[in-house]
């Protein structure tokens, strides 16, 4: 069987920055009992929550074990503030998504995940608002690790624990920032990058995209590019 995982923002969802933002200074200051400029929280495309905790706990000298140790109490308290200041108003789902998540969820072959850098509950709050958790059976998080190309192999545990056949080299990865597509050549599977986020498509394609979409509403070019996967996939093995 087919793992294919999404990215979900700028994938499959559009947040409102500002009530985002809001809750990620607060528990990042919360956490460290720092101050948080809100220009170190700027370039976050395909970046987990807790890699931006790592990176601003550094700016005051936190690392190692110390840092670690912090990443739990973190987790919680930005879980916490962001259902506080953010809900299903700031939340909008990118055209075409839905439909495209229907035609794939019908084929046998085919078994639907995420791989985001949300935490884990954040993630799955954000599906449910957007009315997508339903389509999604497995799934690995910005918990899981603070970088974002170690999460792959998470998705297939989980798949396995489930009980779905799925072969790890028919994996197929759809993000819209070069994290994504880096996570993807890490481990040797392919990519469909959509130019639906803050990146360029010839920065997704320089990145080394299997493929770049404009976005996920020319279903007759997502079927090509994942016919052409497909094929590719069946002759490499």
């Amino acid at each position: 069987m087919w793992l294919v995982l999404f990215d979900i923002d700028g994938t499959l969802v559009r947040m409102r920055p500002t009530p985002v933002r809001r809750a990620l200074q607060e528990a990042l200051q919360w956490t460290l009992r720092r101050a948080v400029q809100p220009e170190w929280l700027e370039d976050l495309a395909g970046k987990t929550d807790l890699q931006i905790f790592a990176e601003v706990a550094a700016r005051y000298g936190w690392s190692g074990e110390e840092l670690v140790r912090l990443m739990p109490r973190f987790a919680c308290v930005y879980t916490s503030l962001y259902r506080r200041w953010v809900s299903a108003r700031d939340l909008s789902v990118l055209p075409g998504v839905e439909a495209l998540l229907r035609q794939l969820q019908s084929l046998p072959t085919v078994v639907l995940g995420v791989l985001t850098g949300n935490l884990e509950a954040i993630a799955w709050q954000k599906l449910r608002w957007a009315g997508l958790a339903p389509f999604f059976r497995v799934g690995a998080f910005g918990s899981d690790h603070w970088e974002r190309e170690h999460l792959l192999p998470y998705a297939w545990r989980r798949a396995r624990h489930a009980g779905l056949p799925i072969e790890p080299e028919k994996t197929i990865l759809i993000g819209d920032s070069p994290r994504d597509v880096a996570c993807a050549r890490r481990w040797g599977v392919p990519c469909i990058a959509v130019a639906t986020g803050p990146v360029s498509a010839e920065t997704l394609s320089a990145a080394g995209a299997a493929v770049v979409l404009p976005d996920l509403t020319l279903h007759e070019h997502f079927w090509h590019a994942l016919y052409e996967l497909h094929a590719q996939a069946d002759y490499c093995h």
